[in-house]
C-alpha cells in the first residue's frame, strides 16, 4: 500500500506530500489543482517515462518519493515473491512483524537524466516498472485496465484463494 508520496520541485509544486491511509483515497479538487501532476509523478517514480520539462523552473533537479507497506498476506506475499526473484536485498529490510517497507525514489536533473533507487540503492527504470505492476494499479478515464487481462485474473483468483502456497509447491 502506498502510505506516503512526497514531491520536490516537480512542474508546479516546490514541495508536496501526501499521506494515504488504509481504505479507498481519494484526491478531488478544482480544475488546474495539481491533481493529475500528482499521478504522473507516481508514475514517474514508478518507471514511467521522464522528461527534463518536469523539472520545475529555476530547480536544478526533481525529486519524488514514495513509501509503500506490504504487509503479510495475499498481496503483500506476490510482491515479496517478486523482490525475492528480482530484488533479495529489500527483503533484508523486513520487520519482526513481516511488514515491509519499500522506499522509491526517482530524480530527473535539468538535463532530463533520471536516477532511480528502491530503500536507498541504486535501480534501473526497467527494475522500477516490474515492480510497479506489483505495488500500484492506476485506473484513468477510458483506459485499458488491467483486469481484462487473463492473467491477472488468475493471479487475482489465486490471491483471493490464498494460493500461494499450493501453487509454489
Amino acid at each position: 500500500m502506498l502510505v506516503e508520496l512526497s514531491l520536490q520541485d516537480l512542474a508546479l509544486f516546490e514541495r508536496a506530500g501526501l499521506e494515504f491511509g488504509a481504505g479507498l483515497n481519494s484526491v478531488t479538487g478544482e480544475t488546474g489543482a495539481g491533481k493529475s501532476l500528482i499521478v504522473d509523478a507516481l508514475e514517474l517514480l514508478l518507471g514511467g517515462r521522464a522528461k527534463a520539462s518536469m523539472v520545475r523552473k529555476g530547480a536544478e533537479r526533481a525529486r519524488g518519493e514514495g513509501r509503500f507497506v506490504l504487509t503479510p498476506g495475499a498481496y503483500g506475499d506476490l510482491g515479496a515473491g517478486w523482490l525475492a526473484e528480482h530484488l533479495p536485498e529489500a527483503l533484508e529490510e523486513r520487520g519482526g512483524d513481516g511488514e515491509l517497507e519499500l522506499i522509491l525514489t526517482r530524480t530527473i536533473g535539468r538535463d532530463g537524466r533520471t536516477r532511480a533507487h528502491v530503500n536507498h540503492r541504486p535501480a534501473t527504470q526497467r527494475l522500477l516498472r516490474g515492480l510497479a505492476a506489483q505495488l500500484v494499479e492506476i485506473h484513468g478515464q477510458n483506459e485499458h485496465q488491467r483486469l481484462f487481462e487473463p492473467a491477472e485474473q488468475l493471479r487475482l483468483v489465486d490471491a483471493f484463494g490464498d494460493l500461494g502456497d499450493a501453487l509454489a509447491g
